[in-house]
């Protein structure tokens, strides 16, 4: 299950620019953007900290 964490909106019409979604786990974040472009990170989580273990970045050329 995806959170919410913040939502960016377009100065002009108010629009979503962009999504920072989190896992409930905290495994898992992404960014996703507007334009079809998303960066996720991947996380291993220990007792002691939250650490980041992998990023992937993807666009929809496309579109």
């Amino acid at each position: 299950m995806w959170i919410i964490k913040t939502e960016h909106k377009r100065d002009e019409d108010g629009g979503i620019a962009a999504l920072e979604l989190e896992t409930e786990d905290k495994r898992f974040d992404v960014n996703i953007r507007w334009d079809g472009c998303a960066e996720i990170h991947v996380y291993s989580i220990t007792e002691e900290n939250r650490e980041i273990n992998d990023t992937f970045h993807t666009c929809d050329l496309k579109g």
